[in-house]
Formats: structure tokens, C-alpha cells, sequence
């Protein structure tokens, strides 16, 4: 291959002579710059050369090279041109052509989240001309033709290896999609039921299912036959759909159905029901009903305080043991009104109106002192109860005493106190605050007139 470095030599004829040795000792070397000191024709022609643009050799010339000339000599027996001796540089490969679209051509943009907050991401501009893809080969339908992985999958919204997605939690609803789409969202979730339930049970009117509780538990001790058939068991009614609907086998079964009722129209009543049917069997009332039937333990303390919580109103002490004898014709005789009226003045306590119950045999000795019904008539009623309470004649004592009657009353030491000094006998009297299991007790007139209140959350509008 001739070096395109250096002027074409001119083919030699028959009649011309070799050139001599010297002209050839000076010739330029292909492998590097011309030696130094060169002049004449050949330092013109090396100058030339060297303002003429190099050409790229072509390829058939780098794989390969032409042999050296006849005169041509190894450049690195010459101390000259060992001094400018350069290796040949490989030539730098074309770099490829810059991809279609890249980083810098992704617009950044925002999005905002339901909850408020602002995520970012990259994505081509809207203009960006596209060009036309064939679309991947999708899978046959159905549910057997789809791959099985072992692993956990995906959501969509969840970043592949190899692709871009969104930061978006799977759970939060997209903020382009179309208004109706949310609004028919939110619908669904308000008109679900939850165990057949049309209403939420936070969003009742507190006042309103008070006053519902207080309704039925009212009627569920008036009588205490209608009491006894609820905690003996057997079929009991729904008091909140009516007496003539269809009854349920247990109070589970009721408690359940009071819960959960078929409409909204009932659904303050029949929650207030719940509530009294919870108290009077000393159940837990804040647990929601399962059929694991958890919400059946409560302890002790806490179903004693719950029903003690629910008080007779106006506020009533209940005095025990105010007969004082039998009539000649057998009937008994008790204490009167006024003279309970001055026994409760000497006590201490006023404002008390007393009522003696009488029945078929006479004195039934039981007499019940009403108060106002107001805050202060509440608040004498207490101290009144706390008074017999404090000397052990109390609830509990009264049950004391009941339990060793004897056939003799009048010599019980529990009923009756001798005067050590007069010997006149004295009645022993026992009294509590009437609560809603004592509205039995109560005669006819004074249960239709009463009402029941709630102590923790007392309100004398209710």
C-alpha cells in the first residue's frame, strides 16, 4: 500500500535507472515524520505533504498492509526516527446514535393525593410525536391460561423491576378520575350494611336512645312476672317491634335482633332495648353481641353499679318494717303517714312525703317517702338512704333480717328494739334508695306516675 503521506512515484520504465542508494536513505518513512535536515525538492515536497489533509485509510488498507518499499528501511534502526517513533493509535469506534427519547425529554409534574399530600413524578410531554408500536401478544382468556407465581403479587400500582410507576398507595382513590366515579363511590360505602344494619351506630341521637332505654327498662320491671320471664329464659317478645310480633327463642336471640334491627325506622328504640335488656341481665351492653356470646361476662361490681345507676323517679326511699301489730280481727296495723312524716323530721331529713301501702290482710309495712323531683329532692333522698346505709339497715341488712325472721316478729332482735328504761318496743326501720328492680314494690298509682333515671347521666328533662 503506498503512504498517501507522500507524492506518487512514477513507474519506472525500461530505460530509466534505479535510484541510487543515497536518494533512497532519504526517502520518507511511512511510519513516522520525515528526518530532519531534509531539503531541496524533498523538504518542499515533505512540506506539501504536510499541509494536505490526511485521508482516513480505508479498511481494506488497515487489514492489509502493503510491504515496504525495496529501499525502505525499519525506522527503528535510525536514531532520528526511534526519537519520533510513535505506535499507531487504534482508531475510536463510531458511538452509536442517541436513543429516540430519554431522561431529559420527561416533563416532572405533581399530582395531589386524597389525603393532601403532593407526590411527583416524570412522564413524556403531551405533544411528544410517537411513533407507532406493534402491540404485545396477550395471553388466551380465562383463569387457567394465566401464569402462577409462587410469589406475592402485585398490585398495579406497584413499581416493577424495570418500569416506571407512580408512588401512588394501592388504596387511595386516583385524583383524575371523573366525579360521578367518587360520588357513586362514597354511596356504596354509606348504604352498606353492616350485619343487616341500615344506621350507624355513632351517628344516633344520644338524647333520643337515652330515652329509649329508660323507656324499656321501665316496662321490663313493672311486674315481676314480666321480670322473671326474662331472666328464667324461654321465648320472650321484642318490646320495640310490639307485644304481638313474633317471639325469639332465648335473650341472646332478642339482644341480637335489638342490635341489628330490620329497618331504621325503629332503630333508636330498639338499641335503647338492647341497652335494658343488657342491664337487667348483667351483661356488658358497650360490647357488640356476637355468637360467642362474650359480651355475657361482666364482673360482679360492674352489674351491681349498673343497675343501681338506674333510680325511680321522683326519688323514693323505700322504709321496710313499719307494721306495729295486728287488729283484733287479724288485719295488720302499721305506721301511718304522719307519723312516719315525724319519725323522717326527727331523723333529721325534710322535705319527704310519706305513703303507707295497704292491701288485703291491712298494713303491708312497707311505706315509701317520695322527695321532689329535682336535684335537691335527689340529694335528700341520698343522705336519707346513706343514713340507714352507714347503721347497717341498709338494702343488704334488710335481706339479713328477712332471712332470720321468725314466726315471732315482734321479739326479733333484727325488727324490734326494747327500751331499756320505759320497756316500750320500738320498730327497727330499713330503707334504700328505690331503684329500677323495686318498681314492683311500688303500688299501682305511684309505677304509672313514676319514671326511671340514669345517676351518671342525670338530665331532669328526660
Amino acid at each position: 500500500m503506498k503512504n498517501p503521506n507522500n507524492p506518487p512515484h512514477p513507474k519506472p520504465s525500461s530505460s530509466s535507472k534505479p535510484p541510487p542508494a543515497a536518494a533512497m536513505a532519504n526517502r520518507k518513512s511511512r511510519w513516522g515524520p520525515p528526518p530532519p535536515g531534509g531539503g531541496g525538492e524533498k523538504g518542499a515536497a515533505a512540506s506539501t505533504s504536510a499541509r494536505t489533509p490526511t485521508p482516513t485509510p480505508s479498511a481494506d488498507s488497515r487489514r492489509h498492509p502493503a510491504p515496504p518499499g525495496p529501499g525502505g528501511r525499519n525506522p527503528a534502526s535510525s536514531p532520528a526516527a526511534a526519537a519520533v517513533f510513535r505506535p499507531p493509535q487504534p482508531q475510536a469506534e463510531t458511538p452509536p446514535p442517541p436513543p429516540s427519547y430519554g431522561f431529559h425529554n420527561l416533563d416532572r409534574r405533581t399530582m395531589l393525593l386524597a389525603d393532601g399530600s403532593v407526590r411527583t413524578y416524570f412522564a413524556l410531554p403531551p405533544d411528544y410525536p410517537f411513533e407507532p408500536t406493534p402491540l404485545p401478544h396477550l395471553p388466551p382468556r380465562g383463569p387457567d391460561a394465566w401464569p402462577q407465581h409462587d410469589a406475592k403479587r402485585k398490585h398495579l400500582a406497584e413499581p416493577d423491576d424495570g418500569g416506571f410507576h407512580s408512588s401512588r398507595h394501592p388504596k387511595q382513590p386516583r385524583f383524575d378520575a371523573a366525579p360521578h366515579q367518587h360520588q357513586h363511590h362514597q354511596q356504596q360505602q354509606q348504604h352498606r350494611p353492616h350485619q343487616q344494619q341500615m344506621v350507624s351506630h355513632a351517628g344516633v341521637d344520644r338524647h333520643a336512645m337515652r330515652r329509649a332505654f329508660l323507656k324499656y327498662a321501665k316496662a321490663l320491671n313493672e311486674s315481676a312476672a314480666e321480670r322473671r320471664s326474662y331472666l328464667e329464659g324461654g321465648r320472650v317478645p321484642c318490646l320495640a317491634c310490639g307485644r304481638s310480633s313474633k317471639d325469639f327463642a332465648d335473650v341472646h336471640g332478642l339482644v341480637m335482633h335489638a342490635y341489628n334491627p330490620p329497618n331504621a325506622d325503629s332503630f333508636v328504640d330498639h338499641l335503647g332495648l338492647h341497652k335494658a335488656l343488657c342491664v337487667l341481665m348483667g351483661w356488658d351492653y358497650t360490647k357488640v353481641p356476637e355468637n360467642s356470646k362474650a359480651y355475657q361476662s361482666l364482673l360482679p361490681e360492674l352489674v351491681q353499679a349498673s343497675r343501681e345507676d338506674l333510680i325511680i323517679w321522683p326519688p323514693t326511699v323505700v322504709i321496710h318494717n313499719t307494721a306495729t301489730g295486728r287488729k283484733k280481727d287479724g288485719r295488720c296495723e302499721g305506721l301511718g303517714n304522719k307519723e312516719m312524716d315525724k319519725k323522717i323530721s326527727e331523723l333529721g331529713f325534710a322535705g319527704g312525703k310519706s305513703k303507707s301501702l295497704y292491701g288485703k290482710e291491712g298494713h303491708l309495712g312497707l311505706t315509701l317517702v317520695k322527695f321532689a323531683n329535682s336535684p335537691a329532692g335527689l340529694k335528700e333522698a341520698e343522705r336519707l338512704a346513706e343514713f340507714l346505709e352507714r347503721q347497717d339497715r341498709g338494702r343488704i341488712g334488710w335481706s339479713r333480717a328477712q332471712a332470720s325472721q321468725s314466726l315471732d316478729s315482734d321479739n326479733s332482735p333484727l325488727l324490734v328494739k326494747t327500751d331499756n328504761r320505759t320497756g316500750e318496743k320500738k320498730r327497727i326501720l330499713y330503707g334504700y334508695l328505690a331503684i329500677s328492680s323495686d318498681m314492683d314494690e311500688l303500688d299501682s298509682d305511684s309505677r304509672k306516675r313514676a319514671s326511671l333515671k340514669s345517676r351518671r347521666e342525670f338530665d331532669p328533662s328526660d
